[in-house]
C-alpha cells in the first residue's frame, strides 16, 4: 500500500500529538460516563493530560485515565489534579473516590497514598468527612500522617486531616459506605465491604455523603 505525502504527514502529526502521553509526564485520559472537564473544558476520549492540568467529574460521570506505571477511575464529581512530584507522576485528590492500579500514589491534603508495587490496586475516598484508603490488592503507604501506616490487601483505614487513623475495617466495625460501579457495587455489613454483581458496568457513582 502506498502512501500519499499528504497522508505521510498527517500521520507524523498525529504521532507527534501522542508524545506527551508516550513520555513521563502525560496521561490519556477518557470519560466513561457522563461529561468530564479538564481546565473547566469537556474533553473526548483519549484526551491527553499534563502534569498540572485540573479534572473534574460530573455527577453522573465518570472516568478513567491511562498513564505510563498505572491508570486509575473516577467516580462522579470527583476532582483531581495530575501532579509531577520528585519526577513521579501522582494525582492530588480534591474531592470524591479514584480506585488505582499500578503505581500511581494518590495524595490528600498533606497525606500521600504510595503503592508497594506496579501490582497493588487501591481505592482513596475524600469527602467532607474523613478519607478511607483501601487495599485492593497489594500493600499501600499512607505517608505524612504522625506514623506511616501500611495498609495490607483486603484492608481499610480511615484518618482525617493530620490525626491518626480512626480505626482499621473489620477491627472495629466502621462502616465505609461506597458504592464502586464497575461490575460491582459495595454492600456495608458490619465493618466490612462486600462486592455484588451491578447491571452497571460503566459507571461509578460516589460515596454516600
Amino acid at each position: 500500500m502506498k502512501f500519499s505525502r499528504s497522508m505521510l504527514v498527517a500521520m507524523l502529526v498525529g504521532l507527534m500529538a501522542c508524545l506527551p502521553v508516550m513520555g513521563t509526564n502525560g496521561a490519556m485520559l477518557s470519560p466513561m460516563a457522563g461529561t468530564v472537564n479538564v481546565n473547566g473544558q469537556p474533553i473526548v476520549a483519549g484526551s491527553a493530560i499534563v502534569a498540572g492540568d485540573a479534572v473534574a467529574v460530573s455527577a453522573q460521570g465518570s472516568a478513567r485515565m491511562v498513564l505510563p506505571g498505572g491508570s486509575l477511575i473516577a467516580a462522579a464529581k470527583t476532582q483531581f489534579r495530575l501532579e509531577r512530584n520528585a519526577n513521579v507522576n501522582q494525582v492530588n485528590l480534591a474531592y470524591g473516590m479514584v480506585r488505582v492500579a499500578g503505581n500511581l500514589p494518590v495524595a490528600v491534603s498533606h497525606v500521600t497514598v504510595v503503592p508497594a508495587s506496579s501490582n497493588t490496586r487501591f481505592a482513596v475516598t475524600a469527602l467532607n468527612g474523613p478519607t478511607y484508603v483501601r487495599a485492593i490488592a497489594g500493600n499501600v503507604k499512607v505517608v505524612g500522617l504522625n506514623k506511616t501506616y501500611t495498609v495490607k490487601a483486603g484492608e481499610a483505614i480511615r484518618f482525617q486531616d493530620q490525626a491518626a487513623p480512626a480505626s482499621s475495617m473489620g477491627s472495629s466495625g466502621v462502616a465505609l459506605p461506597v458504592t464502586i460501579g464497575v461490575a460491582a457495587a459495595a454492600a456495608v455489613v458490619t465493618g466490612i465491604v462486600v462486592y455484588e454483581a451491578t447491571k452497571c458496568s460503566n459507571c461509578i457513582p460516589s460515596p454516600a455523603q
